[in-house]
Formats: structure tokens, sequence, C-alpha cells
């Protein structure tokens, strides 16, 4: 059989001669509830889709479920260190809280987030002396969860990491890493733990980021207790 183009469940469902009901079901992964599939019909399901080259609409699903269950990464290098800690911090932890890393190299967040790819995003990838972003500020109005990580930006909907300069010595040099601060502020956004308007933190750390030092404190007197799990005592 040619494969379609961009096969969709219906192409599945007539394939494997059952109903879109049960495609459906199968392909979302769902073990639970009343339905009961059999072993061979979830076979021939399966079956029928990697014949037919079935990618599931990540878009479409999101529109279903009302999340995607992903959050964004958007860095500049894989092979640059801060940009490789981010994206494996956030793979490692994003799963314990029920979501999915999608990392993006390069401009692709925009288009991707603003086509409602991933529920949230962290921004590592913007200029050192932008004080705004046009995709940011439309991912804010929208209420999409975001942690940017941005020297010159300011919260507005959302939560900015601020680059600085840190002695090495300081005691505070032990801080969480900013790589799992950024990913534990998106948790938090995500779950709705953080405070609307947005908060601008940073942490001293050893870590540089684009050629500077991570220093952080808190601007905003509405952040003090926001993220429990700044615990510096």
């Amino acid at each position: 059989m040619k494969r379609a183009s961009n096969p969709t469940l219906r192409d599945v469902a007539i394939k494997a001669g059952v109903s879109l009901t049960t495609v459906s079901y199968v392909l979302s992964g769902r073990n639970t509830g009343t339905t009961r599939i059999s072993q061979p019909t979830h076979a021939r399901v399966l079956a029928a889709a990697a014949d037919l080259g079935y990618v599931p609409n990540q878009a479409a699903r999101g529109m279903r479920l009302g999340r995607t269950e992903m959050v964004a990464v958007a860095i500049g290098d894989l092979e640059w260190a801060p940009d490789r800690a981010l994206a494996t911090a956030a793979a490692a932890i994003l799963p314990k809280h029920g979501y999915q890393a999608v990392i993006m190299l390069g401009q692709a967040w925009r288009q991707f987030m603003l086509s409602g790819g991933a529920d949230g995003i962290i921004v590592g990838d913007i200029p050192p002396h932008a004080s705004e972003d046009s995709t940011i500020t439309e991912l804010a109005r929208r209420g999409v969860a975001q942690v940017v990580i941005s020297a010159a930006m300011q919260p507005a909907g959302f939560d900015v990491l601020v680059p600085g300069v840190v002695d090495p010595a300081s005691p505070a040099a032990g801080a969480d890493s900013i790589p799992e601060l950024a990913v534990h502020m998106l948790v938090e956004r995500l779950v709705g733990n953080a405070p609307a308007d947005g908060v601008r933190v940073a942490v001293p750390r050893r870590l540089t980021l684009r050629g500077t030092s991570l220093d952080a404190y808190r601007e905003s007197p509405s952040a003090v207790g926001s993220f429990s799990w700044i615990d510096r005592t």
C-alpha cells in the first residue's frame, strides 16, 4: 500500500479495519478505563501505523487535552557546555513532573511555541543585551509558562534568571546550578506556584553563561517564598 504523505488516524483505522476510537485508544498508550482492546487488534493497529508512517500530531493532541505534556528548551549549541548542561538538566528533571523535554536549537523555538508545540519553555538563546522579545511577549500574553535567561529582560508574565558577576569565593557559590534552577522555576510556573507577573532571580555560581558568571538575587519582594525549593539555609 502506498504511504499517504501525511497519514491520519482515519488512514490507520481503515488499514487496520477498526474504528477511530480503537486507533486513538491504542496509539495514545492508554491502558486503563473500561475499554478493552484485544492483543491481536492492538498489534494490528500498531502495524498499520508503522506501515503508513503515521506520526501523532502533537499540536492537535494538545488541543484535545488542553496540554502537550512537553516543555521546550531553546538553546544555541549543544556543543557549548552551559547549553548542554541546560538540556541535560531538563531531560533529567522534567519527566519526574510528567513532562518531556524538547530541545530546540537556534530560532526554531519561536514558531514551535507560537503554534502551541509545548506547555512551557526555558529560553537560553536570547541576545545578551535584548531588553524585550516579541515572541516571549506574545507567549506571556497567552499565559504560556516561560523562564528566560537574560541580563536585560524584566519579568512580565514570565520569570527571568539574571547573568551577572560573582565572586567565586562567595559562600553562595555552591548554590543550586543554573540549569537545575531554571527547570525547577519552569515547573513551579507550570503548576501555578509562581507570581503572575513573574520574578527576576539569579543564583551565584561558578558556571558561566555566554561569557559571564551567573550571579543571582531577588529584585521582586513578592518573590520571597514563592519558590519553596530555593532554600539556602
